[in-house]
């Protein structure tokens, strides 16, 4: 699961580059504390999404966002997955009666890598094509460097 939350981190990042523009300045956080600026995050990338899904027209390229707990631990962590991803996941999990090791290479699969391509194609020209999700994006940007510089400030002390 590591590198399927990598792939969609890279498109974000890839995506982040030529959008950092439409970003503008970062604004002061307004003393906001570290769990309400995590918060806006998460709340900012579920919008962008929400934006992403209205204007996609391909049902497995949808992104869903949730919590889940990975094994081992009681800490959730907010994921946002293509349904293209999750389906992989279940269908190669069922397959190997829930050998992790298995389902853990499943990104070496040429199929997913090359509907992953897709997914990020239809990303980027959804991005290009539309103002309402680049304002999403630059919303989900501005949350992202908010919580980040908080964060090194709250690590430096």
């Amino acid at each position: 699961m590591k590198q399927t939350y990598s792939a969609l981190a890279l498109v974000i990042a890839v995506l982040a580059m030529p959008i950092a523009a439409f970003a503008g300045e970062n604004e002061a956080t307004d003393g906001k504390s570290l769990s309400q600026l995590r918060k806006d995050l998460y709340a900012a990338e579920e919008d962008f999404y929400a934006v992403f899904n209205k204007l996609n027209d391909e049902r497995d390229y949808d992104v869903k966002c949730f919590y889940e707990k990975p094994t081992g631990t009681h800490i959730k962590n907010h994921v946002c997955r293509a349904r293209f991803i999750t389906k992989a996941y279940s269908q190669n999990a069922s397959r190997n009666r829930n050998d992790l090791s298995r389902v853990a290479n499943q990104d070496a699969n040429p199929v997913l890598a090359e509907k992953t391509a897709k997914y990020e194609q239809k990303m980027e020209s959804l991005m290009a094509a539309n103002p309402e999700l680049q304002e999403a994006f630059a919303r989900y940007n501005d949350a992202r460097a908010d919580f980040m510089a908080e964060r090194e400030r709250l690590e430096s002390n």
